[in-house]
């Protein structure tokens, strides 16, 4: 049996960070794929176990694990991430390289049901946008584990399916909100915030473009690890990031594009004061911002370097001529309104 899996990207709207810190976020998926390809052959014999073949086609690595070498490989992530909980390791170190996000991902899903013995085939492959804000980890995560269930045909409800995507996508971030997992496995434009129900919003045609400031220089670990250092939970800022996410909600509900683009500016100023935003980026959004364009970071920023990743840019035509003087790439803006979805191929 074979499937093929299909899960967006996801920008952020507001939330970044403030999110983990009891504000509501507003969060789009992106037609921007990440495709899980998973074809599994039995074995006759019951008594073997799980073989994997996992090939992620944007690093051109392909790479075999028998059970035994896979086992090892995770108890050494596990062991790392427990003295990351213990503040003894940084979370960056905790994954070494992309193939082990998958191997934690198969292992959450191994704890929970049993991997069928066999030989798995999984290949990976992402749009040219990935870690540079948009949720890879996450759509990673949820293409491999909607693939795992349809495969082993078991019903899992939706809060444990995300529950599960959580726990892997911590272990790649430090603090995982569970907000990037629920936007790319749901689709559209959510409402989330810990703790509330998850609340779908109505479509809007905004123009809007995504600008690529390249990949930044500190991971999202890093750069939540510096918010929280510098920002504690009573810290007033995280009131300033809930009563613009009401504001952000009311002009989105109501399609008024100058409270919308004044939202925008707000946020990106809040960003800016938590320190994670670089300059040469702060100077281009500034360029948007005289040009009549709002635009803001849509990712956890950068604390190092000059690249952030990706820029949300509002406005009424491609902002062209500010994205060439910096030598940024910028690509239309497409809502995902389907979310992850898996074919079965016999």
């Amino acid at each position: 049996m074979k499937t093929v899996c299909t899960t967006p990207a996801k920008l952020i709207l507001t939330g970044e960070h403030s999110v983990l810190f009891g504000a509501p976020a507003l969060c789009m998926a992106v037609a921007l794929d990440t495709v899980c390809e998973i074809d599994f052959i039995p074995l006759e014999t019951p008594d073997h176990q799980p073989f994997l073949e996992i090939e992620l086609t944007d690093f051109n690595q392909k790479m075999a694990y028998p059970y035994q070498t896979w086992q090892k490989r995770v108890t050494h992530i596990e062991s790392r991430y427990a003295l990351y909980e213990k503040n003894t390791l940084a979370i960056q170190t905790v994954l070494q390289q992309p193939v082990d996000l998958v191997l934690l991902t198969l292992q959450q899903f191994h704890n929970l049901e049993r991997l069928k013995p066999g030989h798995w085939q999984i290949k990976l492959h992402s749009h040219n946008l990935s870690g540079k804000g948009l949720g890879s980890s996450a759509s990673i995560i949820i293409s491999l584990l909607h693939s795992l269930f349809v495969h082993h045909q078991i019903d899992i409800t939706e809060i444990d399916l995300l529950a599960l995507a959580q726990q892997v996508e911590s272990r790649q971030h430090g603090a995982s909100s569970g907000l990037d997992p629920a936007t790319v496995y749901k689709g559209g434009l959510l409402r989330f915030q810990q703790g509330v129900p998850l609340q779908q919003l109505p479509h809007q045609n905004f123009n809007a473009w995504v600008v690529d400031t390249g990949k930044p220089g500190s991971t999202t670990g890093q750069a939540v690890n510096h918010v929280h250092k510098h920002f504690t939970h009573q810290s007033p800022i995280w009131d300033d990031f809930k009563h613009l996410a009401s504001e952000m909600e009311a002009a989105w509900q109501s399609s008024d594009a100058d409270k919308l683009n004044d939202a925008v500016h707000k946020n990106q100023a809040l960003l800016e004061k938590l320190g994670v935003v670089p300059d040469k980026v702060k100077a281009f959004i500034a360029a948007l911002h005289q040009s009549d364009y709002s635009a803001k970071i849509c990712g956890a920023g950068s604390i190092s370097g000059d690249q952030a990743g990706v820029v949300l840019c509002i406005g009424p035509e491609a902002p062209a001529e500010i994205c060439d003087a910096y030598g940024y790439p910028y690509y239309p803006l497409k809502l995902n309104e389907t979310g992850s979805q898996c074919e079965v191929h016999h």
